[in-house]
């Protein structure tokens, strides 16, 4: 009964370790690489003249990174505007933003510009310049 019992176990964690994975499969990440706690992450529709909600629920730490599920987005993958706000009241403005499933968006600044470098599930990857005020 015991060797049962195991094997139940042993196979309800693994199932429990794909569907973990599995979520993942239509998500991108943001990672903050400003030197400041990010208290807003934003994306919006290229023709909107409104942020909308933030998608990030917690603040993002220094390096900290989070997983946004692309649905979220109001088109799906696509380009978008993306918006950041961090514990300095520093904004960062992107505009035409490609977003495909499995990229990596880590943001940073040099002093007024904006550095978005995104790294796409294949492992290539794009810098884009924005706006820091």
């Amino acid at each position: 009964m015991k060797k049962v019992f195991c094997i139940l176990t042993a196979l309800l964690l693994l199932l429990a370790l794909c569907a973990c994975s599995a979520e993942d499969t239509d998500c991108f990440y943001f990672k903050n690489e400003t030197g400041a706690k990010i208290h807003g992450f934003y994306v919006s529709a290229m023709d909107s003249d409104e942020w909308g909600d933030k998608l990030n629920y917690a603040i993002v730490s220094q390096n900290g990174q989070i997983t946004i599920d692309i649905s979220k987005l109001p088109n799906g993958a696509g380009s978008y505007d993306i918006g950041a706000i961090d514990e300095n009241e520093i904004n960062y403005d992107f505009y035409e933003i490609p977003i495909a499933v499995g990229d990596t968006l880590a943001l940073s600044r040099s002093g007024d510009t904006a550095i978005l470098n995104i790294t796409h599930a294949d492992g290539t990857a794009n810098e884009y310049f924005g706006y820091a005020y």
